[in-house]
């Protein structure tokens, strides 16, 4: 057969397993819509594989009675943690999540094993350790740890274990979810739980069909998360990614909505990485573990490329050298940052935004919504749904966004060494702020003139700023993501006065000390506004 022939047939596959999986979808629905019986493990049959591996260094931490969750610790007994009184909501849920399991099994003691346990049943001695917004997440890592706690185990600890398992999978499977997420949620832990363990098989159907369409509702046709946030996208990928590869090994049918939604999202992940390995800050984002973006990379078979333009999520993406801008081009959701962006050079971020800090005080949080906490336009007020444009020429790359008062163009030139823009404030009668919020690796100066800003970066690479129609300082700012509290950084500031329409243009140029700027038009080209 020609590889034609087997593109058509590939395709025609693929088209007749849709059509299938779409008739079967109302059937299905309406067998899982009656009663379930009641899952009872009675064996492990495949432990759920997990990407994001913890480093196993915290172990000792939790062995000695060191308890740091959500942004605060603990110091207790073991055999009193699931007692005191917990310090916040959230501290509690990652507490009973007990995704924590995964730092003592990378720790690899067998001491940690049989901590791991005891820790377990000291959980389910307390009676009153119920809480709602944990239960996914503990019945996801009780079938990820699974082999890990019953390896070795006395017979009555692999009794109460299973009976254990089975009594958080009934009453996850009794709840009626509040929202699209938590359905998410629910229908993935059930599905782990229906895989991992012998006696789940009653499950399995109800949980892939909510899972499947779950997932649906989650990813949008570019790939993108609904939410818009990044970090939802990798969290997804995360629990979705394991649960496809357990189908497959077990030789079960992977449906198809399930199966195209995870080859969408990965080219949309890559999307939105700098050359860090981390993802951008929008919409809620906050710091996020390289080596889990890694991971779920590294489970894409097709390494598709990184899309230049999602509309349906918003977001634009130009590439050049070793330069990548990220933009936020589409409406507000959590954060109010419209044609905000993002600028690294290789593995050094130059420009971002402040970030979500993940456990903070409501006016922390409310502060990271705002615009001031992005590199875009200070505005008050809706800006409505933004528009943007790529275009790819041999000069570089070009994107041309609006929204109701603020056009912005990014133009990053061929060889990455040489970022552009220009911003049109459609109406500043009371005057305008721009912001370019700086990582806090880079290192700033502003000359006595104020007319040019030097940007060191951590590898001695040299940028310089420089910008017209507006008054420019360098100020200072916060970086919020970090997951370790508030961290110093500056920011470059714009001013400009009021008036019925004002033009600023801004350039970032990396300088290059050994070779003499030369006027070629082909080295330099022409800003194409």
């Amino acid at each position: 057969m020609t590889g034609r022939g087997k593109s058509v047939g590939l395709e025609a596959w693929r088209g007749l397993a849709t059509a299938l999986y779409a008739v079967s979808d109302s059937l299905v629905a309406r067998m899982t819509a009656g009663p379930v019986s009641a899952p009872r493990f009675t064996g492990l049959r495949q432990p759920l594989p997990y990407l994001d591996r913890r480093p196993p260094e915290l172990a000792q931490n939790l062995y000695r009675g060191h308890f740091a969750f959500a942004g605060h610790a603990i110091d207790c007994s073991p055999n009193d943690v699931f007692r005191v009184s917990a310090p916040s909501p959230a501290w509690a849920a990652e507490l009973a999540g007990f995704a924590w399991l995964a730092h003592l099994e990378a720790a690899g003691f067998a001491l940690y094993r049989s901590f791991a346990r005891a820790m377990v049943l000291g959980w389910d001695d307390q009676g009153k350790s119920r809480d709602r917004h944990s239960d996914c997440t503990r019945l996801m890592s009780f079938a990820r740890h699974a082999g890990y706690l019953m390896t070795g185990a006395s017979a009555e600890f692999e009794t109460r274990f299973l009976a254990i398992a089975s009594r958080e999978a009934r009453r996850l499977q009794g709840r009626r979810a509040r929202s699209e997420r938590e359905r998410l949620r629910q229908s993935a832990a059930l599905l782990s739980a229906a895989l991992a363990f012998r006696g789940g098989e009653a499950l399995r159907a109800r949980a892939l069909h909510g899972l499947a369409t779950a997932v649906q509702a989650a990813i949008l046709p570019d790939g993108g998360p609904a939410s818009r946030n990044p970090q939802d996208l990798l969290a997804l990928l995360l629990d979705v990614i394991p649960l496809r590869d357990m189908l497959a090994s077990q030789r079960l049918a992977i449906p198809p909505p399930l199966a195209a939604s995870i080859d969408r999202a990965l080219p949309m992940l890559r999307m939105l990485c700098h050359g860090d390995g981390g993802l951008a800050l929008f919409q809620g984002a906050d710091a996020t573990r390289k080596t889990a973006v890694r991971a779920v990379l590294d489970h894409d078979s097709v390494a598709g490329q990184p899309l230049m333009h999602a509309p349906h999520s918003g977001y634009c993406r130009l590439t050049q050298g070793s330069a990548a801008v990220i933009a936020d081009c589409g409406p507000a959701s959590a954060c109010n940052s419209e044609l905000a962006f993002e600028f690294s050079d290789g593995p050094h971020r130059i420009v971002g935004n402040c970030g979500m800090p993940r456990h903070a005080k409501p006016a922390w949080r409310e502060a990271a919504q705002s615009p001031a906490a992005h590199s875009t336009l200070d505005h008050s007020g809706v800006s409505g749904v933004p528009e943007a444009e790529v275009t790819v020429s041999p000069q570089g790359m070009l994107l041309a966004a609006r929204c109701l008062h603020h056009e912005r163009d990014l133009y990053l030139a061929a060889s990455g060494q040489d970022f552009r823009g220009e911003d049109r404030i459609v109406s500043s009668a009371s005057g305008f702020v721009l912001r370019f919020h700086l990582h806090p690796s880079v290192r700033a100066w502003q000359d006595r003139k104020g007319a040019n800003i030097l940007l060191m970066l951590p590898n001695h690479a040299a940028w310089k700023f420089t910008a017209r129609g507006g008054h420019v300082s360098l100020e200072d700012s916060l970086l919020l993501a970090t997951g370790e509290g508030p961290q110093d950084c500056q920011q470059i500031v714009i001013r400009g006065e009021p008036q019925e329409a004002s033009r600023v243009n801004w350039a970032f140029k990396k300088l290059d000390r050994k070779s003499r700027p030369r006027r070629s038009a082909e080295i330099s080209p022409r800003f194409p506004f």
